[in-house]
């Protein structure tokens, strides 16, 4: 039967509405034609277009992110290499700085992205990002998201909203018109009874409508009550000859796959001329322009699928030519996941195990966790390295509980290579280095346990560095501040930092530098909590002109964030500013997630200090920390950061709940700071619900705590919330140097914050005006034939909002503005939502 396009005017017409919605789903089970109106829409509107199909297979996110990236770049190259670089964004932060680089993508023609068998992704975080791109309504960019169920994405949420344009099953279905229409198209000389019994039996699916003609055609009667799979083998399968059916089945193993890739995997000669030729004549094998790849439909793949078992014993010698296949092109992930389908366990281990090819990602692909955990040991232990990696892995995901059973398996480990005989010694030192580095994540922030080791991985890589622990790896963990993450028990802060100091600069000397400058930021943050204030000045520049000598971003990020409180401190606030700027700046260069993200926890703690609650930013006013890329969370330095927003914010109902929840948080690494802080907290909330004595009453508790270390900055920086507490408490305790020295210390900070304080951020009538019709789902040229107004100005007048908010795009600067009441709509509510 010719393979010919049916043209549907009804669906058409439907699709011409994409232009209308920032998201359109086309939504039914397999076979209604979904893929094929849409893409035959869009070459008819010669529209532009970045078409993603997913696949079970599927590799990384990072995988499907660097595609997406490619095709951007197409039309605005350094975006799309600045998203690559960013890699696929994953909490709150990461997101934002998506949303600010599409915005800024240079077409006046609208661009789709086309996400294809979106059904097949079952990735929460991507949800969220498209539930953000959709709210952003970002200009000339739309997305079409084709899929046999919405599965987590909230899409009843966005058709509420009027977001998305919704095409179901029912409406793509093949009316009884044009069923009649495609059959007589297809195959002129069909009966009458025939195309009756066609409407009954295929009810509107085109694809069991187009397996019946071909089953007429070849002699089947419509109603013999074939089953589907029935159909599929006289009409698909059984009209090939025994080498071409055994292609197909081979070539189900893929989703997807080029020419010169299938006859690879199958070493069928003329697998260009069989495909082509298929092509031609089965509308179940079609072929991507743009990707330059075959794809057979999920009716067929599923049918050749089932048949694999015929090619048992060749089965897994396929999954290991395609793994080939992908180590030759350098998709390492990919390779491993198809290795490990065929069995090639100790092959995956041994490119694993060799240092080239160590990176953090490379060790989490599809099936690595199964893989790590049914390898008998006796296999793991004769590819040390890359068990090694699948055990940091592990801890970095994991738990407590994962760090206990991670340390056992590290101590056996270690006890099997002391004791074996046989092993060349430099070969044994190294990997017993590596386990004593790799055992120091199983005692996270306990600083005697986990620098023990130090001298003995020194004298075991004897000068060499170690393969696993690199210069780049984050040595804060996401945290701004170092000594927090370390400082457990109360009245050990000075040892803490102390031991610190001594012991920390021996990690850059078998890591090529990772965390080069700690001994020097370690000072400068005991020297600002504790109130000497020359010495951190001093320690803060030299821990950042170390730092530097490595390219320890996570130590810069740190010791500026200790000068930037200094300089508020002493009144330099336009100077802090600058310097949090010139930071960020240089930060976003590096893209590397985890720092982005980081930087956003200091600009929301020193924005909240300057009660400034508008260019916090939002997910840390609002708390939705439920995906922030942080290890260990930044030990809850998040927590910490929007409780300070929280408290900024003066919602004291809210802040007192909160200091109950927050404990939990800071208990799991004991971090004495963060319950210093939630101490604050706590007492504020206090004070403004119930009065003075109530206040004193929980802030002399927290008092006494860290009167043991000395600690002041935590008090001082919310000076302006506990000011009337602290004189009161004075008053009472005169005597108290510490007391003393505390309150004088707060008085002067509320002077340098009275003097330097910031004019409130405001809007301009015409800047609100925008961004109300913004917030009510105007396009730019909307709003300016409703302003007189150019659709330039219109743009200028959303830059200047974002950048006086500190945001990246629409949705966060009508959330900003709503929440700190700088805009009032009915469309949000007082949460911005």
């Amino acid at each position: 039967m010719k393979k010919q396009f049916f043209k549907r005017e009804r669906i058409n017409d439907r699709l011409a509405e994409v232009y209308d919605y920032p998201l359109t789903i086309v939504e039914a089970p397999m076979g209604y034609g979904k893929t094929t109106a849409v893409r035959k829409f869009l070459e008819m509107k010669k529209t532009k277009s970045i078409w993603i199909t997913f696949q079970q297979e599927n590799g990384s996110a990072d995988y499907k992110w660097n595609k997406v990236c490619d095709e951007i770049s197409k039309w605005d190259r350094i975006i799309g290499e600045t998203l690559k670089q960013l890699g696929f964004p994953v909490d709150v932060p990461q997101m934002d700085q998506v949303l600010s680089l599409l915005n800024n993508i240079s077409t006046d023609e609208t661009i789709f992205m086309v996400l294809d068998d979106y059904h097949l992704t079952e990735y929460e975080p991507l949800d969220r990002l498209i539930e953000l791109i959709v709210s952003e309504r970002i200009e000339n960019f739309n997305l079409i998201i084709i899929t046999r169920n919405t599965g987590n994405l909230n899409s009843a949420e966005l058709v509420a909203k009027g977001f998305c344009n919704l095409i179901t099953q029912e409406f793509l279905r093949f009316t009884e018109t044009e069923v009649r229409d495609y059959c007589l198209m297809m195959m002129a000389s069909i009966s009458e009874i025939d195309l009756r019994k066609i409407n009954e039996y295929a009810d509107g699916w085109i694809t069991l409508t187009y397996m019946l003609l071909l089953g007429l055609e070849k002699g089947i009667p419509v109603g013999m009550n074939m089953t589907i799979d029935e159909l599929i083998r006289a009409t698909l399968f059984d009209v090939y000859d025994e080498p071409t059916r055994t292609f197909l089945i081979k070539l189900s193993i893929m989703d997807s796959f080029t020419a010169e890739q299938a006859q690879f995997i199958t070493r069928a000669q003329h697998a260009a001329d069989i495909l082509r030729k298929m092509r031609k004549e089965n509308s179940f094998i079609y072929f991507d322009e743009v990707n330059k790849t075959y794809q057979i439909h999920f009716v067929l793949l599923d049918f050749l699928r089932s048949k694999q078992n015929l090619l048992a014993e060749e089965k897994q010698a396929l999954y290991i030519r395609l793994g080939e296949w992908y180590l030759d092109k350098m998709n390492f992930p990919k390779a491993y996941a198809c290795l490990y389908r065929g069995g090639e366990t100790q092959r995956i281990l041994e490119h694993l195990n060799n240092p080239q090819n160590i990176r953090n990602e490379l060790a989490e692909f599809e099936g690595s966790g199964e893989m790590f955990e049914k390898t008998p040991i006796t296999l793991l232990r004769q590819f040390p390295i890359a068990y090694l990696q699948g055990i940091l892995i592990a801890l970095i995901r994991g738990n407590e509980q994962t760090a206990i059973g991670c340390r056992r398996q590290l101590d056996q480990l270690e006890r099997f290579y002391n004791q074996q005989d046989g092993i060349e010694q430099t070969y044994r030192n190294r990997v017993l280095a590596e386990i004593n580095i790799i055992k120091k994540f199983t005692v996270f922030n306990h600083i005697e346990e986990s620098t023990a080791a130090n001298e003995l991985i020194l004298n075991l890589l004897n000068g060499e560095q170690s393969y696993i622990l690199l210069r780049e790896n984050e040595f804060t963990f996401g945290s701004p501040h170092l000594t927090y993450n370390y400082f457990r028990e109360p009245g050990l802060y000075q040892q803490t930092a102390q031991l610190i100091l001594e012991k920390f600069p021996v990690y850059s000397q078998y890591t090529n530098g990772c965390g080069t400058g700690s001994e020097y930021l370690a000072r400068a943050e005991y020297s600002l909590e504790t109130g000497n204030w020359a010495d951190a000045e001093l320690n803060g520049e030299k821990a950042i002109y170390k730092a530097r000598t490595k390219d320890q971003h996570s130590i810069i990020i740190c010791a500026n964030f200790v000068l930037i409180r200094l300089m508020i401190l002493q009144g330099k606030i336009n100077d802090a500013l600058n310097r949090l700027q010139a930071l960020e700046k240089e930060i976003l260069m590096v893209r590397n997630p985890i720092f982005n993200t980081t930087i956003d926890i200091c600009k929301g703690y020193i924005y909240a200090n300057l009660k400034q609650t508008e260019k916090i930013p939002y997910w840390l006013q609002v708390g939705d920390m439920n995906t922030a890329d942080l290890f260990y969370q930044g030990v809850a330095f998040n927590y910490l950061v929007y409780g300070k927003a929280v408290t900024a914010s003066r919602n004291f109902v809210k802040l007192e709940i909160l200091a109950e929840s927050f404990a939990e948080y800071f208990a799991i690494y004991h971090n004495q700071l963060g319950f210093i802080h939630n101490g604050i907290f706590n007492a504020i909330a206090k004070y403004n619900l119930y009065g003075l004595e109530e206040g004193i009453m929980a802030l002399n508790k927290t008092l006494a705590e860290a009167h043991l270390d000395r600690i002041f900055m935590p008090f001082v920086e919310s000076a302006p919330f506990l000011i009337a507490m602290l004189r009161e408490i004075y008053n009472r305790q005169p005597q108290d140097p510490f007391i003393r020295k505390l309150l004088s210390i707060s008085e002067v900070y509320i002077q340098s914050l009275d003097n330097g304080e910031l004019p409130r951020i405001t809007l301009t009538i015409r800047e609100q005006e925008v961004l109300r019709l913004t917030a009510e789902g105007l396009k730019r040229e909307e709003i300016a034939k409703r302003l007189y107004i150019a659709p330039a100005t219109v743009k200028t007048h959303l830059q200047n909002v974002y950048k006086k908010l500190d945001v990246n795009g629409k949705n966060a600067a009508i959330k900003t503005a709503v929440k700190n009441g700088l805009l009032f709509t009915e469309r949000l509510n007082d949460d911005g939502e």
